[in-house]
């Protein structure tokens, strides 16, 4: 009887031990910064962090491997990989795990690269084509085990390729307006140099500004479109947002404040060579001419330069 109790009481204590539990602390971050409110499900149990992107939850005492998943799409897990956390000896200790954006990770952007490759080694007939198909087929079983479907993999597919084809659309369209903008600025620079001394520089001029304004025209009729297709490719309203800034800086701070008015000068250009004035009237209105455009051509072709570097910031960012 004592031997039988004996091992009774061996049995319990086991049993005791093994249900025991002991709190694991975790913290998460996103590109270095703490993510605040957000649920992960630890082990099939949900879990929030709070204002410090810490949380904490229960877990057996025997558990030494803990399986960690986003909640939603707005995250996967990056860190570690494949979200299979080990559990620190000192439960005391805080374990770090890494998120990244569900629509911007790395494993993903390497994945639709990937794709796009394809697509152009098919283009080419590129025997490197088997080789490629590989890879997605890899990288693509990768991200099914951190939480992407065959749907998800596909609707990101459906996205890029409507990134890659508005891309250089919407690149052309601003570049070109700055391009334009800025060979406008130079030919009124001409204007005041040449033109008083070569009236055919004047023909220049017009077909520089029939280029701005074709320039001009087609970002102010192709704005909504774009607008819109970056908010379903790209999916981004700060990025959104960040166009239509540019484009109101093109269109309305530069457009139509500071170039439109120039219309004036051309105008008083056009009088000098047609209209019958005086020698002294002539001087005059040469002088008036070249005074408004040495006030006003700097500042904008400052403002064209300003812009065109924001511009280069925010399609770099777009096309990453």
């Amino acid at each position: 009887m004592r031997a039988i109790a004996g091992i009774l009481g061996f049995c319990m204590a086991a049993l005791s031990g093994y249900g025991q539990t002991i709190v694991f602390t975790g913290q998460l971050l996103n590109n270095n910064t703490v993510v605040k409110n957000y649920t992960v499900i630890i082990n099939g149990k949900p879990a929030t962090t709070n204002d410090s992107g810490v949380f904490t939850t229960a877990i057996s005492s025997s558990a030494t491997q803990l399986d960690i998943k986003a909640s939603d799409k707005s995250y996967i897990i990056a860190y570690p990989t494949n979200g299979r956390v080990l559990v620190p000896k000192d439960p005391s200790l805080l374990t770090q795990i890494v998120l990244e954006p569900f629509q911007s990770n790395g494993q993903l952007k390497n994945y639709l690269a990937s794709v796009s490759g394809l697509k152009e080694a098919a283009k080419k007939g590129q025997s490197a084509t088997k080789a490629l198909q590989a890879k997605i087929d890899s990288l693509a079983a990768s991200l099914i085990k951190i939480g992407y479907t065959n749907d998800d993999l596909r609707a990101e597919r459906e996205r890029q390729d409507g990134i890659d084809l508005f891309y250089p659309e919407i690149s052309s369209a601003l570049q070109d307006y700055i391009y334009q903008g800025q060979m406008l600025m130079s030919a009124f620079k001409t204007i005041s140099t040449d033109a008083f001394k070569n009236p055919s520089a004047l023909t220049q001029y017009g077909q520089t500004q029939n280029s701005f304004n074709q320039a001009y025209e087609k970002l102010y009729s192709n704005y909504p479109t774009y607008s819109k297709k970056m908010d379903d490719y790209w999916g981004d309203p700060a990025l959104t947002a960040e166009f239509g800034g540019i484009v109101d800086t093109l269109l309305y701070g530069i457009g139509k404040n500071k170039i439109q008015p120039l219309n004036d000068v051309k105008n008083q250009v056009n009088q000098y060579f047609q209209s019958k004035l005086s020698n002294k009237d002539k001087n005059n209105l040469k002088t008036k001419i070249q005074a408004q455009i040495t006030a006003q051509i700097p500042g904008i072709t400052n403002q064209l330069n300003v812009t065109d570097q924001h511009i280069k910031q925010f399609l770099d960012r777009l096309k990453n």
